[in-house]
């Protein structure tokens, strides 16, 4: 009932025959039973996944030319809160290479730091060893070569000799090889060490950069939801926009589930259904929104929680799957959808930052965003539900509580 129920209500706000088509079509699908015990699906080549990902995102990219076309759907604000968050997630992702480059920099200027010692240590200790040799070969050769040797009567004296000079000379010339090969290495040290530092120097000054466009561009994201808030208090629309948000979501949903049909899940691993309980919350915090209590004054209801967490916290995958939303909607800010197979999907909105893609294969427990408040939230917390078979289930029943640091 749900289900017919969002998708009469889309029908009503969408425009066209197309959509018409396209959501009863979605609708048929969706109503099939799903068998998790059916093995004889044939097994999808690389090419075939790789096909029905372009065409699911494919018909993402057509709702959302849908959404951005319907008379009324968004203000000249909201677009421009959706062009700020987005910034935001860029400049935060940059950061954050940045910061990992800076980390890895440092463990390289640490190493050759260390290098650049030992040779010069190893430097000092070969030079003072060239000056014994050359000393004792300066004292040694105050009498002429040739005459050492014929002044030596016993053949196995003289034999002994020739030993000691060539011992002598071989021991000097390799002592100068080893020298010069400290003084090359040395010397290449040294030039990774200055470079490293230059680049460095560059990195930090990029990272400063970035952090200044950072904070612009979330006073310009303030003022924004300020103008934005005051102008849905002057037209009432609180409720209206939250409700049309949720409208948004299910036409969204209607469209993955048809398009994940015949993507297979990930093998190898227990399914979504048979960890029930055992799950973990994808970030540690404390619910503040819960299951089925109410939004506001209204008669809307979450269908999913809202965690408590602090803005830039780790935000994990509860199973894995695919991805197969990663992107700014209304209403849920940069929005991570995940595919369990078997109908089942998990939704993580609000975020700061998107590290995965459509498309992408994520196992339990990978980060795959950072909490925020995107979405013209004015706390930072994460939104997290589940769906099966395109119907809202409680987190709650499915999930326990996650520890701050856990994997």
């Amino acid at each position: 009932m749900h289900l017919v129920r969002s998708v009469k209500d889309a029908l009503h706000w969408a425009t066209g025959t197309m959509v018409l088509t396209t959501m009863l079509f979605s609708v048929l699908t969706l109503s099939l039973p799903v068998n998790a015990e059916d093995t004889s699906a044939p097994t999808k080549s690389p090419e075939e996944i790789k096909q029905a990902l372009e065409t699911l995102e494919s018909e993402i990219l057509k709702f959302k030319r849908m959404i951005d076309a319907t008379k009324g759907t968004r203000s000249a604000l909201e677009t421009e809160l959706e062009k700020n968050e987005k910034a935001i997630n860029h400049t935060i992702k940059k950061i954050d290479v940045l910061e990992k480059e800076l980390k890895v920099g440092r463990r390289k200027i640490n190493q050759y730091s260390t290098q650049q010692k030992d040779l010069t240590v190893q430097r000092v200790e070969q030079q003072s060893q060239l000056k014994s040799q050359l000393r004792a070969s300066y004292q040694l050769g105050q009498q002429p070569y040739l005459k050492v040797l014929l002044n030596q009567e016993d053949p196995n004296k003289l034999s002994r000799m020739l030993n000691y000079y060539a011992y002598m000379s071989e021991a000097r010339s390799e002592r100068i090889q080893d020298y010069n090969q400290t003084l090359d290495k040395l010397a290449s040290v040294t030039e990774k060490l200055e470079r490293q530092s230059a680049n460095m120097a560059l990195s930090r000054q990029s990272l400063t950069n970035q952090r200044s466009r950072l904070e612009a561009e979330q006073q310009g994201r303030q003022t924004t939801i300020k103008s934005l808030n005051l102008e849905l208090s002057r037209n009432g629309r609180q409720l209206q926009n939250k409700i049309d948000d949720q409208k948004r979501l299910e036409q969204l949903l209607t469209r993955i589930a048809a398009g994940t049909v015949n993507l297979p899940a990930q093998i190898d691993s227990a399914a979504f259904a048979s960890r029930r309980g055992n799950l973990l919350m994808p970030v540690a915090g404390k619910i503040k929104n819960r299951y089925g209590s109410r939004r506001g004054d209204g008669k809307l209801k979450w269908d999913g929680v809202m965690i408590a967490a602090k803005s830039g916290d780790p935000v994990h995958a509860v199973h894995h799957g695919r991805v197969v939303f990663s992107d700014w909607l209304r209403g849920f800010g940069l929005l991570v959808i995940i595919s369990h197979g078997e109908g089942y999907m998990s939704l993580y909105g609000h975020n700061a930052a998107l590290y995965r893609e459509t498309g992408d294969s994520v196992t339990a427990g990978e980060i795959i965003a950072t909490v925020g408040d995107t979405g013209g939230q004015l706390e930072s917390g994460l939104y997290f539900g589940i769906r099966n078979a395109g119907k809202a289930a409680n987190p709650q029943q499915w999930c326990k509580t996650r520890k701050r640091g856990a994997a």
